[in-house]
């Protein structure tokens, strides 16, 4: 009896995550719902038996690719014992590796600025993922630094990413990289 709200939640899923590939790789602004269609491997027809509209795509995938996300980030937290811990999560985060892989990594940073134009209720979702962010690093820090500080961290995550990619010279984009790195609140010691 559920085939049909499985088989449309599948289907779903699938568009969220083509519309993902599609906004880290080509902006909001640059896909349309045929691509985004096209992309999922399906009509461009069936879009709107999903959604609403194009906006209504971008929150929603960034809710879809955050629950993803977030068991990842879940698996990486869990082992984080104590705050030097974390800051290695932020290096990793901060290395050229992520950097050159769009598509595999974060979808906040190639999504950023689309974000920051969106509708409220895109905005809010947002905030909630930000406001989670927050809170983990907080509690596995055992409360160590301040919210200020970890929020400090993830802006210059995720605007330092964003930044060395928008860069022509990978020497640039390195040393963009290596100041995030070595100017992570989390790492500073209190």
């Amino acid at each position: 009896m559920n085939q049909p709200t499985d088989r449309k939640q599948r289907s779903r899923n699938k568009i969220l995550d083509a519309a993902l590939r599609m906004f880290k790789r080509q902006g909001y602004v640059g896909s349309g719902v045929d691509g985004i269609m096209e992309e999922a491997g399906m009509t461009s027809g069936a879009f709107y038996g999903h959604f609403d509209s194009k906006s209504d795509v971008l929150g929603s995938s960034l809710v879809h690719s955050f629950i993803e996300d977030q068991a990842a980030m879940n698996g990486a937290l869990e082992k984080a014992e104590t705050p030097e811990d974390l800051a290695n999560i932020m290096l990793r985060y901060l290395s050229s590796k992520h950097c050159e892989n769009v598509e595999e990594g974060c979808s906040i940073p190639p999504l950023l600025s689309d974000l920051g134009r969106a509708d409220e209720e895109t905005k809010t979702q947002f905030e909630e993922v930000i406001n989670w962010l927050t809170e983990q690093f907080l509690e596995r820090s055992g409360n160590q630094f301040t919210r200020q500080e970890v929020l400090a961290t993830l802006a210059l995550c995720f605007g330092g990413l964003s930044l060395a990619r928008a860069v022509k010279s990978p020497a640039l984009s390195r040393q963009i990289l290596s100041a995030c790195r070595k100017n992570l609140p989390l790492k500073k010691e209190e």
